[in-house]
């Protein structure tokens, strides 16, 4: 049976739980869809999720996406305004950041995964990456 989400009641964007959080719509053994929201200052670290290449959508408002291949490595910086995407090829490591004053809301897709490899911390699986506490801060 398809699943269908209404988006923009998911998060209240101008009464948000958190700086930083993800709010799942939908998903299925290999797709997940869900929105992220970070307000004004919010990012979390470097990361990426093992064996899954993820795209997202910016649906409202301007964010830093900045990646690289290596941990180490210096990163490429991206701008993502209303209706601009980005796909992160797996295995590249990615960071979200809001550097701006008003609220952005981003569209997600992906394969889901449990492994979760940030830098300088190495693996982590979601139940440990996505606690309410490390949500809880506006950076990472």
């Amino acid at each position: 049976m398809a699943h269908v989400s209404k988006i923009f009641d998911a998060i209240d964007m101008n009464d948000p739980e958190r700086p930083r959080q993800r709010k799942l719509l939908s998903k299925e053994e290999d797709l997940l869809i869900a929105l992220n929201h970070y307000a004004p200052g919010a990012r979390n670290e470097f990361h990426y999720h093992k064996g899954t290449s993820q795209s997202f959508l910016c649906l409202k408002g301007k964010l830093t996406v900045r990646t690289k291949d290596t941990e180490d490595a210096t990163p490429e910086i991206h701008h993502l305004s209303e209706g601009m995407c980005v796909l992160v090829p797996g295995g590249q490591y990615y960071q979200l950041h809001n550097e701006s004053d008003e609220p952005a809301l981003l569209y997600q897709v992906k394969k889901p995964g449990d492994v979760i490899v940030v830098a300088g911390r190495g693996q982590l699986n979601n139940r440990d990456y996505f606690t309410r506490d490390r949500q809880t801060q506006t950076a990472l």
